[in-house]
């Protein structure tokens, strides 16, 4: 169909000016601009409180997790004291247990040297006394000489009070019926002592 004189022609240059002119008018497509831009501004905060909250649940589970393993290290460090402890307890019963063995040695020895013909029996016991307290000296066991010492009952027990007349020996050990023995710097059995007495 061929346009007639009262139909106008389309003019597809000054269409596209048209368009450009009316985008460029002030106002013409402000208030659809401002809202894209609040929009933006409104997914912006909501990011921007999002990461803050997931900072922040970050930052309590970074502190649970740091006292949980502060907790087990405490923990930790209390079952090694108390095993530590607990094992030093046993590892004394055991050493102390051995001082009987001693202590009958001992005996056997003042036994045996009353009687002339039993000097091998002495060197025999005395032997094995030795050899006894050398193994016990490898765990800290040594022996704590209490005869003539001022009484002390951090590492004597007074086992019998006797009456002197030496004002020197009043307050001093002047018997050892049990010697006694330290381990490191601690008493581990206290010498069963007679402490001198002197009378009013």
């Amino acid at each position: 169909m061929v346009p007639g004189p009262e139909t106008p022609e389309f003019d597809a240059v000054a269409a596209a000016k048209e368009l450009d002119d009316s985008l460029a008018e002030p106002g013409a497509a402000g208030p659809r601009s401002d809202d894209y831009v609040a929009s933006l501004e409104a997914d912006i905060e909501e990011l921007t409180a999002t990461m803050a909250a997931k900072d922040e649940l970050v930052r309590r589970a970074n502190e649970r997790a740091d006292q949980a393993h502060a907790e087990i290290e405490a923990a930790t460090r209390r079952i090694a004291t108390a095993s530590a402890k607990e094992l030093e307890q046993r590892m004394r019963r055991v050493l102390e247990g051995f001082l009987s063995v001693v202590d009958d040695l001992d005996r056997g020895i003042v036994a045996a040297r009353k009687h002339a013909e039993s000097e091998d029996v002495v060197a025999g016991l005395e032997l094995v006394r030795r050899s006894m307290l050398s193994q016990l000296g490898q765990f800290g066991v040594t022996h704590a000489p209490a005869l003539g010492e001022p009484f002390d009952p951090q590492r004597h027990e007074a086992v019998a009070l006797v009456p002197v007349a030496d004002a020197a020996q009043d307050g001093r050990v002047i018997a050892v019926m049990r010697e006694g023995y330290l381990i490191g710097e601690d008493i581990l059995r206290p010498a069963g002592v007679a402490v001198g007495k002197r009378g009013a």
